[in-house]
């Protein structure tokens, strides 16, 4: 009964509690959305591409011509982006325009560094071939002005020794000229002269 009692009393303070306080107007204000960012993430933007034509003639009628002027054309639509999740790493679609290389930084890893170093120690080794090449053919060409040189003197040698060879010729026979008899006009012996004692004499 006690228990009762003690239920009881609680509740109309309770009551009179909670009609005794003022109760304010709760204001639920909607969350801000976010902008999605980049927006190729979820959708893919509209690929427009400007045409740049010169002066040309009408085809349906010949008597107008139209100036320079650009022509815009819509080369891709906007669609969604179905890729999965946020492995999207591309900037548009596959008709945009590559990046330029020269304002990304150049990519860099193990295997690229020892290509490198590769690569620099064969332009080495192939500048050092080229130096070696470039000597040795320096060389070879003072060998040939060398051989050059000796085949002219050699040439030259010979011409002189042909020279020489003729002239002792011309002497030999001039030589033997001189020193041969003088043939006679008969046919008696010839008279040899010798200093001595005259038979005849006493």
């Amino acid at each position: 009964m006690k228990m009762l009692i003690m239920l009881i009393v609680p509740v109309p303070l309770l009551v009179i509690s909670c009609a005794s306080r003022s109760t304010h107007p709760v204001a639920v204000e909607p969350l801000l959305s976010m902008v999605v960012s980049p927006v190729e993430s979820v959708r893919h933007v509209e690929v427009v591409r400007a045409y740049h034509l010169g002066r040309y003639v009408d085809p349906n009628q010949p008597g107008v011509m139209h100036e320079q002027h650009p022509v815009y054309r819509v080369e891709a639509e906007s669609r969604w982006n179905l890729l999965p999740g946020q492995d999207y790493s591309g900037t548009g679609t596959a008709m945009n325009p590559p990046v330029d290389p020269a304002h990304s930084p150049a990519p860099s890893n193990d295997q690229i560094v020892a290509e490198l170093i590769r690569q620099k120690a064969a332009t080495e080794r192939v500048m050092w071939e080229a130096t070696q090449l470039a000597q040795s053919y320096d060389q070879l060409q003072k060998v040939i002005g060398d051989m050059t040189a000796v085949a002219k003197n050699h040439t030259l040698m010979t011409a002189r020794f042909g020279q020489t060879e003729l002239r002792v010729t011309r002497m030999e026979q001039e030589l033997g000229r001189l020193v041969s008899p003088v043939p006679t006009a008969t046919n008696d012996a010839p008279t040899i002269l010798i200093d001595g004692p005259d038979p005849a004499k006493p």
